[in-house]
């Protein structure tokens, strides 16, 4: 918590003798008070200063957070006011990698991932643009014809980036920067990519019987849909999955839906993974051994 404290300044020697003069003590009151005005217009652009610095420091650790199912198209937002116009401006977009900690006995294990870092092998560049136009000669190769951004938009402060196909490998964090003449900003997104979803399940009337439906979001080479009530029981047995949609690599999204004896006033709960593992794409995530041990004693 920050306090401004603000201690009265004594008055005027002038004005506390037994006859002040008027003339002597007016003047040093209009002193007094400009000197008070002054210290007070001092503490409050400091306060000011601080309050900007504290915002800025918030703005800065807090991510926005970005849930996507693997195959589908995810936008990243980032949106600065200061800028109006493409002359002049600078903006990129940068990954990093999500870092996790975890316990580890092994010395050596936490030296090996200490020395060995293979995750700075590739450029952090998703997008570039500067000079009026985008600028892709430094872009990781990862990213390669899959991310965007709207150049109509740019103009207006909307550098959102549009990025195609999302993989596990795409789970970072996302760094968006611009530097114009009118100012600068940065912010930051996390690229969650879920290896499963639960969609949203609807109660529906087919021949006159009650139905729930589900619809898959994700795309998928072997779907596998299970159904569960209230209690967790399985109820997939009593359910039908046909194909929605089907992409040229052999990616589907599924519609499901549950005839088993439906309860209007039942929860039922829709669930849907990659049944087979080996088509499951590889998630790559930084993973590092907490620091438990003397680094001394690695020398």
């Amino acid at each position: 918590m920050l306090v401004i404290a603000v201690s009265p300044s004594p008055l005027p020697e002038d004005c506390h003798t037994a006859n002040p003069s008027k003339a002597c003590c007016s003047a040093s009151l209009a002193s007094y008070l400009a000197d008070q005005r002054n210290q007070l217009a001092y503490r409050m652009a400091f306060f000011l200063v601080w309050v900007s610095l504290l915002l800025l420091l918030h703005g800065a650790a807090a991510a926005e957070e970005v849930r996507a199912h693997p195959f589908t198209d995810v936008s990243l937002d980032c949106e600065f006011s200061f800028i109006d116009s493409t002359e002049n401006l600078e903006f990129y977009w940068e990954r990093e990698d999500i870092i996790e900690e975890y316990d580890a006995e092994d010395r050596e294990f936490y030296r090996f991932f200490r020395y060995y870092d293979f995750f700075q092998v590739f450029t952090k560049v998703v997008y570039q643009f500067y000079d009026n136009e985008e600028q892709l000669e430094d872009q990781n190769a990862l990213y390669e014809g899959r991310v965007s951004v709207d150049q109509s938009e740019i103009a207006e402060g909307i550098l959102t980036l549009q990025l195609q196909n999302v993989d596990f490998s795409d789970e970072a964090l996302y760094k968006c920067r611009a530097v114009s003449p009118n100012g600068r900003g940065e912010s930051t997104v996390k690229l969650i990519v879920e290896d499963s979803e639960t969609p949203q399940v609807k109660f529906d009337k087919i021949d006159d019987e009650d139905v729930v439906t589900c619809t898959s979001k994700g795309w998928y080479l072997t779907p596998n849909v299970t159904w569960l009530d209230r209690g967790e029981r399985d109820l997939s047995n009593h359910s039908t999955v046909e194909i929605l949609e089907e992409q040229m690599n052999g990616l589907y999204r599924v519609y499901s839906v549950l005839r088993y004896p439906v309860k209007l006033n039942e929860k039922y709960v829709c669930h849907i993974t990659e049944m087979n593992e080996n088509n499951r794409p590889i998630r790559s995530i930084r993973r590092y051994p907490k620091k438990r041990f003397n680094e001394n004693s690695y020398y």
